[in-house]
């Protein structure tokens, strides 16, 4: 998810700036989809269809919030409230993005930039609001506290890229236009059912030591939410608010009683 107007966060351009807290989810309201991370697998699923997309990095997984490009994204109210079950680790920042760097001489591992978007409108000069450094050039601690959740969520997205690579070196993806009727956004990947099947016993080891079917089986269940998808668009189109599903709607009836959503824990960081 590209956001325009981001540099990294310095003191020498941001050592007398302030940001505030997001109260509103409209930045998300015509977002068609999320990349999302392995340890959330889980949570997506019960809420969102799971794809593959190819990136700079390679495949990716995403979660799909449209299926038309012009319709209305079903979980976004028009004011700003959040209506889906599981609120994606990529969005819970905003306006703020850790990008990688380089890696670290010592052990390899990679360092990550602060970004902020300077056109999201969270940036100010009062100084009531949250500052971005402590007075010198040291990061204020609610801004660690976002550096270090933004950090984890990196770390995790290069795993989980890495956890893709493993699964497409067996040729698992293939392309994906349409689930039960319904057409996808193009460009999308799935995981062939049929090659699942063929490979062999080593390849499906390697698969369990990777932790791959997780991924895997949460993408080919939360597949069940597509013919939600464009019900909720097409209804959109008619109306003006979007209502908040619930457990017993037919958007998650059995993923949610499979699956326990968790916004408040992941990868032992809360959202900020």
């Amino acid at each position: 998810m590209a956001q325009n107007g981001q540099v990294p966060v310095t003191f020498s351009r941001h050592g007398h700036k302030y940001w505030t807290r997001f109260t509103s989810y409209k930045f998300a309201a015509n977002h068609t989809e999320c990349t999302i991370v392995q340890p959330e697998v889980r949570q997506a699923a019960a809420s969102f269809p799971i794809l593959f997309k190819q990136s700079a990095w390679g495949f990716e997984p995403v979660v799909l919030f449209s299926v038309f490009p012009y319709a209305p994204n079903p979980f976004v109210s028009l004011d700003g409230r959040w209506l889906a079950g599981y609120v994606p680790s990529e969005l819970r920042c905003f306006p703020f993005l850790a990008e990688p760097v380089k890696q670290n001489s010592a052990d390899q591992t990679p360092l990550y930039q602060l970004k902020v978007d300077e056109t999201s409108g969270r940036l100010s000069n009062d100084p009531n609001h949250e500052a971005f450094f402590d007075g010198t050039d040291t990061l204020s601690p609610a801004l660690r506290e976002v550096q270090a959740f933004l950090q984890a969520r990196a770390s995790a997205q290069e795993k989980t890229v890495a956890l893709c690579s493993i699964i497409n070196g067996l040729g698992l993806f293939e392309p994906i236009a349409t689930h039960d009727g319904v057409d996808l956004p193009s460009n999308m990947f799935g995981i062939s059912a049929q090659r699942l099947k063929s490979i062999s016993a080593v390849d499906k080891l390697k698969l369990v030591e990777f932790d791959a079917f997780l991924l895997i089986h949460a993408h080919q269940i939360s597949l069940s939410h597509c013919e939600w998808l464009v019900r909720a668009q097409q209804q959109l189109v008619q109306q003006k608010t979007p209502e908040k599903y619930t457990e017993s709607s037919d958007i998650s009836g059995f993923l949610h009683a499979v699956v326990n959503a968790q916004n408040d824990d992941f990868l032992g960081t809360s959202e900020v």
